[in-house]
């Protein structure tokens, strides 16, 4: 019994030793296995994070991109609602004036001294309101010409913004993607020089050609801005035209009293006071004029019908020295604002400079009055997308980042020898990797009536346009964001060609 029990025991050893040598078999080719694996994920991982580090890169040159646009849109805005207040301040300068001046002393008052009966009916109203106005003109006198002045300072600082903030962009581009470049992984940077290097001309072309400085000022024709400005939804009622009739009660700038002294008995004499006036951009955009000015209509019996010029004023910003087109005789193109204005508010002619209110003219011959702001009156230089941009893209921006190969493989110790030993096979013994972005403009419609292209938008209704129509690329609307584009095989030709030495490609092919 106890030998066979040792028998049994011995048996049982033996078996046990047998899975030993497989087991080590095994275990050498896992290792080897996740050796290979481990070395091969690090390169592969080394090629995506270089890859995602130059879309990084990319977008954000696309960010800085969008942001300039956008920071021009904003800006165009600011001075649209600033030339608007100008032409607000040109208009009160002009209208306070003409005010005064018809509760002045005029030709009218000694119409009324020789025929009325009892003149004291006239001059008496108008000098109680000659003297409620004195204060406000005062005022205004002393404070228009500051605020105009101001306006025109404040626009001119925000067209030079326009331009430095633009030319920044392009300077900033270079060290704002190598800065994200590593930090996104700390080996990687751009490839130096790059940026603008004849490889990238083409692209660097193309993205300062597609907006330009605009100079409205001084010229003739069709302009954006000025389109914007002079737009009847713009501009509001006490601009662009202030006719009224200036006889209110009691009794102020009218009149309804007898002749008798010169007309006999039974006769009367009436007048009533109408006013014209209104303000407009001029042709060459050089700056805002206003005319305001009231005519008396005087009915005598005996006489008939007679009108007199009660009062006028005008005002202007910019450069007054050469307001007419071909002085000393006013044609008709100064009386033709821009936007389709003319006459200065004057709906009784049809046509610019025809049959207008002889106190008008006789404004516009002493001169528009003087000039509120002559530095920085006129639209100044805006930035505006060049030509007519139907495509919602902007240029694309490629960009090239570059790690060097021996930083691919932390694990140095683990790179083996021979043809266990890990290769990069990066050419010129560096990996590189391309990406393009580009800002893109878009406003989709995003009221109920419509579908969104991309999705719902939080608060659309407060920016989709009521019209539903499509609005195509400007520097008007702070609509520019960024995206990722693709990179053309022309470019990749190029970064392949550029990196590979010129003998290798030959031997190649």
């Amino acid at each position: 019994m106890k030998r066979s029990a040792r028998k049994g025991r011995a048996g049982v050893a033996g078996a046990s030793g047998q899975a030993l040598v497989p087991a080590l078999l095994f275990l050498l080719i896992g290792c080897i296995g996740l050796y290979v694996a481990f070395n091969s994920f690090q390169m592969t991982s080394a090629k995506i994070k270089l890859q995602n580090t130059a879309d990084a890169a990319a977008y954000s040159a696309a960010v800085l991109q969008a942001r300039d646009y956008n920071f021009s849109a904003y800006t165009n805005r600011a001075m649209i609602a600033n030339q608007v207040t100008a032409a607000q301040v040109v208009a009160l300068k002009s209208w306070i004036d003409e005010l005064d001046a018809t509760y002045s002393l005029s030709e009218v008052d000694n119409t009324v001294n020789v025929i009325a009966d009892h003149p004291a009916q006239w001059s008496t109203p108008k000098q109680i309101g000659k003297a409620d106005i004195a204060p406000v003109r005062a005022t205004l006198d002393a404070l228009l010409p500051t605020v105009a002045r101001n306006i025109g300072s404040l626009n001119r600082a925000l067209s030079d913004a326009q331009a430095n903030y633009h030319a920044a962009v392009f300077t900033a581009v270079p060290d704002a993607t190598d800065a994200i470049a590593q930090l996104n992984q700390p080996d990687t940077h751009v490839t130096a020089g790059y940026f603008a290097s004849p490889r990238n001309a083409a692209q660097l072309a193309a993205w300062n050609s597609y907006t330009a400085t605009v100079i409205p000022a001084g010229t003739l024709g069709q302009d954006d801005f000025a389109d914007v400005v002079t737009n009847a939804a713009t501009l509001d009622g006490f601009v662009k035209n202030r006719d009224s009739v200036r006889s209110v009660a009691p009794n102020f700038q009218q009149l309804n009293d007898s002749a008798n002294k010169i007309c006999g008995s039974g006769s009367s004499f009436t007048i009533n006071v109408t006013h014209d006036g209104g303000t407009q951009l001029r042709n060459d955009k050089s700056g805002w004029q206003s005319i305001d000015a009231s005519t008396a209509h005087l009915r005598i019996s005996c006489l008939g019908p007679i009108e007199s010029e009660a009062g006028y004023g005008g005002s202007a910003n910019g450069n007054i020295t050469n307001y007419m087109t071909h002085p000393p005789f006013a044609a008709w193109q100064d009386w033709q604002g821009y936007g389709g204005y003319f006459n200065f508010g004057y709906t009784g002619s049809s046509r610019p400079g025809w049959q207008v209110p002889d106190a008008m003219a006789e404004q516009f011959r002493e001169g528009p009055g003087p000039s509120l702001d002559p530095s920085n009156g006129g639209l100044l230089p805006y930035q505006e997308v060049n030509g007519v941009q139907l495509a919602a893209q902007a240029p694309r921006i490629t960009i090239e980042v570059t790690r060097n190969s021996d930083t691919l493989v932390k694990t140095i110790g683990l790179q083996g020898g021979g043809r266990m030993q890990v290769v990069t096979n990066a050419a010129g013994g560096a990996m590189r990797a391309l990406s393009s972005a580009n800002a893109y403009f878009v406003r989709p419609d995003e009221t109920s009536l419509s579908n969104s292209i991309i999705g719902g938008l939080m608060h659309a209704d407060q920016w989709a346009r009521a019209d539903h129509h499509t609005e195509y690329p400007s520097l008007f609307s702070p609509y520019w964001q960024a995206t990722l584009a693709p990179v053309s095989a022309a470019e990749r030709e190029a970064a392949q060609a550029n990196q590979i030495p010129a003998e290798v490609q030959v031997q190649k092919r």
